[in-house]
């Protein structure tokens, strides 16, 4: 047994104190009171992001009924919206509700990551792993209920069994270890898929330990087979259950085909992407270079695991051409671990972990309190304009958040309710109906409400599709109010227009004022 590790230092590999060892209980504490501190500021915001009202929107109508890529289409797997029904069903459907939910992940992952730290490092510096992982979520919009922080959670589980896999004493702890780590791969591949290569990567790490306890290729080949297959269970049930149900196709096209047919971004707009993102992550993986280089001289194995993670995960976040922020997500976790031996140094380990931390908070524009209430304010106002002008009638939000239809529980005027989806040129081959075609068919139904940003709205908007929605609102519609709506990118103004002889007078426009954007593009 090698000599134990000291406080605020890496040691070399101690596997009596490995990740199985336990863990105090201030640590878990003081994770889960660092997530709450970290993103307790947007709580409550129900226009934090697009995506996350989506897909509460998502969740809330299928305790309904409705079936994804059947009544309401998008391309994420069926895992994630899963999750969404989960947190409508608890939760009532509100914004609080997946904030509540998200943070839980988020404090999940963060413990993880701090016991496989502890592989390597002391509780103190375990305890700067989590509160680095959770800051660095800010930058990146993880702040609310992206997809990676929720499937984070199961990769970091993964990481950690994979761990556990390699250190086992016997082939039966090593088998348990291997089924656990395949279920939460598995999961995680049903949230969002771009996760496989990690899936591979730390798989790979456990057939070589159960060929090494075989003795031989050929003997641990039906047990490496066996765990692959559970690992792809949960993804093959999902498809299995769409195809029970006659939607098979409907779930593999949204899933699987419609990606590859989004327009891919411009060079000009892959080089402005690596601008905003490098400033976002050069710190923290710096510090996991340095890091991946140091416990190398200690334990070259697991420095190769270590350096193995963090290349799938890059792979992971190479696999999509187009991009948005929280895209990066995923890079986070493995990044995290690989930074401990750094954080560990006994001068300079806790600056360093405390610039990484503070420099995402920063770029965040952290804590952001005004905007959160102002978003609060602006939403509800639209909500109440929304519900005077529309009668019960129809709603549709051409370009704005989807929350709208959460908030005023109004019917849904076509299956393709994300606004992006219709609006932009980006997706036009890529959602199994043409946009502009179906856009036509949901103005001639005439909504009593619609809601259109004021300008162009998204990225790569689509020219015939603004046109449209303009000549629609001129001849047919009456301006109700103008609204600024902030979000997470600073925000827009809508405007919400009622068809002309509808239930009430037009109301007077909202005052608002701009904020200035402090995170990510929009997605």
């Amino acid at each position: 047994m090698k000599a134990p590790m000291h406080s605020g230092s890496i040691a070399p590999p101690a596997r009596s104190r490995g990740i199985a060892a336990p863990a105090p209980l201030w640590l878990y504490a003081s994770i889960v009171v660092a997530a709450v501190l970290i993103r307790a500021p947007a709580f409550g915001d129900p226009n934090y992001h697009i995506d996350e009202g989506f897909y509460l929107l998502v969740g809330d109508r299928m305790r309904d009924g409705a079936l994804p890529y059947v009544d309401l289409w998008d391309r994420k797997p069926f895992g994630l919206f899963v999750i969404y029904w989960a947190i409508a069903a608890i939760g009532g459907a509100s914004a609080s509700a997946v904030q509540l939910a998200a943070g839980a992940s988020v404090a999940a992952t963060a413990i993880v990551l701090a016991r496989v730290a502890r592989r390597w490092v002391a509780d103190p510096v375990a305890l700067l792993v989590a509160i680095t992982y959770v800051a660095a979520l800010e930058a990146l919009a993880g702040g609310g209920g992206q997809t990676p922080v929720f499937y984070n959670l199961a990769i970091a589980a993964m990481a950690a069994w994979s761990v556990r896999a390699r250190d086992a004493p016997d082939h039966a702890q090593l088998t348990r270890a291997a089924v656990a780590a395949a279920l939460c791969g598995g999961i995680a591949l049903t949230i969002k898929p771009t996760c496989l290569p990690e899936c591979v990567v730390l798989g790979g790490f456990i057939a070589a330990q159960l060929t090494r306890h075989s003795g031989s290729m050929r003997g641990a080949l039906p047990r490496i087979a066996l765990i692959a297959a559970i690992g792809v269970l949960p993804s093959l049930t999902c498809v299995a259950y769409f195809i029970a149900i006659g939607h098979g196709a409907d779930y593999l096209f949204a899933t699987v085909v419609s990606a590859t047919r989004r327009l891919p971004p411009s060079l000009d707009e892959r080089v402005a992407q690596a601008r905003y993102l490098v400033p976002r992550l050069a710190p923290l993986s710096l510090m996991a270079a340095a890091g991946v280089a140091l416990l190398y001289r200690t334990d070259r194995g697991d420095a190769t695991w270590l350096a193995a993670w963090i290349g799938a995960a890059l792979v992971g976040f190479l696999m999509v051409p187009n991009f948005y922020d929280h895209y990066a997500l995923p890079l986070l976790p493995s990044l995290c671990v690989a930074a401990a031996p750094v954080f560990a140094r006994p001068a300079t380990g806790a600056i360093f972990a405390a610039i990484v931390a503070g420099w995402a908070l920063l770029l965040a524009g952290w804590p952001a309190i005004e905007r959160t209430q102002r978003s609060r304010a602006a939403m509800a106002t639209a909500t109440e304009l929304i519900l005077s002008n529309r009668g019960g009638h129809s709603l549709y939000v051409f370009d704005g958040p989807p929350s709208l239809y959460t908030l005023t529980r109004a019917p849904l005027p076509t299956r393709w309710v994300f606004p992006e989806h219709l609006a932009t040129s980006e997706e036009r081959d890529a959602i199994g109906v043409a946009p502009l075609g179906e856009l036509a068919v949901i103005l001639r139904r005439h909504p009593a409400v619609i809601v259109a940003a004021d300008g162009d709205g998204p990225r790569h908007p689509s020219p015939a599709a603004h046109r449209l929605v303009r000549v629609v609102l001129a001849r047919r519609y009456r301006r109700v109010a103008s609204v600024y709506l902030p979000d997470l990118a600073g925000g827009r103004r809508v405007g919400i227009f009622a068809l002309r002889g509808s239930v009430a007078p037009p109301a007077a426009s909202a005052p608002a004022t701009p904020l200035r954007s402090a995170a990510a593009p929009r997605s």
